[in-house]
């Protein structure tokens, strides 16, 4: 959840999880889905699934991302 809650774990809160995105995709610039997911879970941990596409989401809406269909893969955006 973006919103806090009394039991919200940080670690695993879609903030962190898209900071963990911006890091790999600033390391690589394009990643596959697969690979960004495999990244995350490996760097934050299994819990880390339910946020996982809340933080894409959000990452793409607030411009850091770009979606490649033909590839299934994100660039990351600078600006």
């Amino acid at each position: 959840m973006i919103t806090a809650q009394k039991h919200l774990d940080l670690d695993n809160s879609v903030l962190r999880v898209a900071a963990v995105m911006l890091r790999e995709l600033k390391k690589r610039r394009v990643l596959e889905f697969s690979a960004l997911r495999k990244k995350v879970l490996k760097a934050v941990g299994s819990e880390s699934e339910i946020a996982f596409h809340s933080a894409l989401s959000f990452l793409f809406v607030v411009g850091k991302l770009e979606y490649h269909v033909k590839n299934d893969s994100f660039e990351y955006k600078e600006g």
